[in-house]
């Protein structure tokens, strides 16, 4: 790779980490952002111990440290209202999680990057156009007219990628919900280093560390819900406030009312390409899922190691973007799945997904272990999907027990059967779109050329 130029098309979180990789392996590297300055819209602040360790090994975990970022030891679940959260903190041997305001992450970040041998960080620079010569991309064109070319073309650019609309690419995409952000200050949450999770209001709120003595909220709104900044603040007031344990629901309620209100569509974006001749996506450009996981950034870091270990193997590029993507799905494909099913239960918004919140919960009662392969499995350190398959399987045995006992204490025979029934409903789509995903990844590693643009 040593002398090799790239083009890196978005100077946000994974360009910058992009950058980092590559030129620490002799590369020469362009950096092009389209903001003079950051982009002003709601972007992640919380990363796992898995995306920290691979930042340290860049170099880059003490200078977002520095920078203001605070530890996170795991994640705290409540279930409703005046009852104890479930503590799922990450293994002894992972080491701990980063919450940053993403605005210090990104200006640490260039600073940092930007200095280092080998990069070039260009601000105010639109991409218009890929440059092809013949089926290969080898390089980009910007809105002034100037291009930049190179062998290997990255699309760091997000969840809304031109880059990946330029490589003819059609993704499945779903609007989810909107997600609401509220910063507060102050000793508020029960656990301080831990993210927590409320559930019980229309959607499930996170709350984290985002930076000493503050907490960021990330409220999930159903759509449909109320139009209007006004009569969105007032819905997730009266609908959300009751679910969050004082004194956090206060400092929530005053932010809400003092502060602009800040958020952002919730979108999830599958791709099942992600590499071309002579360009590859990383990050959310290749596809993202509901924040509720925190998964975007550390998914992002691991696209990245992913990609430089792939491009200092034998062969050619080709044959290094190839197994990249090979590489990527197989860690995506089982974030995306848990992420989707953690979603549905955490809304529980049918008998099924009641029964099956309840379950997970008893579920993680049962053991220490029960506990640690979730959190890990949530935070990507069990990346096969026959971990959450195996994991999801023991919830529903959780489920089913739950249901059936309620039913004979109760002697509500028909209504037990009836919530069984959902269950099984409930749970069997859940695995049956598993197993499509599961699938779909097999027959991409089975393709032996690249996305033909």
């Amino acid at each position: 790779m040593a002398g090799m130029d790239v083009v890196v098309v978005g100077g946000g979180f994974t360009g910058l980490v992009s950058a980092a990789a590559l030129a620490a392996r002799g590369a020469r590297v362009t950096v092009l952002e389209s903001h003079l300055g950051f982009d002003p819209r709601f972007r992640g602040e919380l990363i796992h111990p898995r995306g920290v360790r691979g930042l340290e090994s860049l170099g880059l975990k003490a200078p977002l440290f520095e920078a203001g970022g605070v530890a996170v030891k795991g994640f705290a679940v409540n279930p409703g209202p005046d009852v104890e959260p479930v503590l799922l903190p990450y293994g002894a041997g992972f080491g701990t999680g980063l919450g940053i305001d993403h605005h210090a992450m990104v200006g640490r970040l260039r600073e940092v990057v930007g200095a280092r041998p080998g990069v070039t960080l260009i601000t105010g620079k639109r991409v218009d156009a890929l440059i092809h010569e013949g089926a290969r991309v080898v390089g980009v064109r910007t809105a002034d007219g100037k291009e930049f070319r190179a062998p290997l073309t990255l699309g760091a650019d997000g969840r809304q990628s031109k880059v990946r609309s330029l490589m003819g690419l059609d993704p499945e995409v779903k609007l989810l919900s909107f997600t609401v952000a509220v910063s507060v200050e102050g000793d508020v949450m029960a656990h301080q280093s831990y993210g927590h999770v409320f559930l019980g209001a229309p959607g499930p709120i996170l709350a984290y560390p985002y930076g000493e003595g503050r907490v960021r909220m990330c409220i999930d709104v159903p759509t449909g819900e109320a139009k209007g900044k006004g009569a969105l603040k007032d819905f997730v007031m009266k609908a959300y406030g009751p679910f969050v344990p004082e004194p956090l629901r206060s400092a929530m309620l005053a932010s809400l009312q003092d502060r602009p209100l800040e958020g952002c569509a919730t979108h999830s974006v599958s791709t099942e390409v992600c590499a071309a001749a002579g360009v590859a996506l990383v990050g959310d450009a290749g596809g993202c899922m509901h924040p509720l996981t925190a998964a975007g950034m550390t998914n992002a870091v691991n696209d990245v190691l992913t990609l430089a270990g792939c491009l200092d193997g034998p062969g050619s590029m080709d044959d290094a973007l190839l197994r990249y993507q090979r590489g990527r799905y197989r860690f995506v494909r089982a974030r995306e799945v848990f992420t989707e099913a953690l979603y549905e239960v955490f809304r529980a918004q049918d008998d099924g997904a009641k029964a099956l919140q309840a379950g997970t919960f008893r579920y993680w009662a049962s053991s220490p272990r029960a506990r640690a392969k979730s959190v890990g499995i949530l935070s990507g350190e069990y990346a096969n999907p026959r971990s959450f398959v195996s994991e999801y399987a023991l919830v529903m045995g959780q489920s089913t027990f739950g249901v059936a006992r309620d039913a004979l204490q109760k002697r509500t025979v028909r209504k037990g059967a009836s919530r069984m029934q959902a269950l099984f409903s409930t749970s069997f789509d859940r695995l049956e779109r598993t197993f499509i995903r599961v699938a779909k990844t097999v027959v991409q590693e089975r393709k032996s050329a690249l996305h033909q643009m």
